[in-house]
C-alpha cells in the first residue's frame, strides 16, 4: 500500500507503477520496474571511482609539477593547490544547480562524464 495525498491520507493500493510527473528521454511515462537499478548505480559508481583517482592522481603529484618544471615557489604553489583543491570540492555545488535548474540529473552526468573523458 502507497500514501497518495489526493486521497486524503489513506492508503491505497499501486495500480501501476509509473512515477507521476515524470516522463523518461523519449517522453514516456516513467516506469519503477525498468528505470534506475544496478545499471545506473554501477555507471554512477564507476564514474565516481574514476573522478576519485583523476583527483587523488593530480593532487599527489601537484605541487611538485608547480615547483620544478613551472618555476613556482613553494608559497605560490601551495596557494595554487589550495585554490584547485577549494574549487574541485565546490563544483559539485554547481552540478547540483545546474542538474535541478536546467538539465536534469542524468543529462548532468553524461555532460560531467564527456567533460572527464576530454
Amino acid at each position: 500500500m502507497a500514501y497518495h495525498p489526493i486521497s486524503g491520507g489513506t492508503e491505497i493500493p499501486l495500480l501501476d507503477d509509473t512515477v507521476d510527473g515524470f516522463v523518461d528521454h523519449k517522453s514516456r511515462p516513467v516506469r519503477r520496474s525498468s528505470s534506475g537499478g544496478w545499471r545506473s548505480a554501477a555507471f554512477i559508481i564507476g564514474v565516481e571511482v574514476a573522478e576519485r583517482f583523476a583527483y587523488y592522481g593530480i593532487a599527489s603529484n601537484l605541487i611538485s609539477f608547480l615547483i620544478g618544471p613551472l618555476g613556482q615557489s613553494t608559497a605560490a604553489a601551495a596557494a595554487n593547490v589550495n585554490t584547485w583543491s577549494g574549487v574541485a570540492s565546490l563544483l559539485p555545488l554547481l552540478g547540483a544547480f545546474v542538474a535541478d535548474a536546467y538539465l536534469g540529473r542524468y543529462y548532468t552526468i553524461i555532460v560531467a562524464s564527456l567533460v572527464y573523458i576530454l
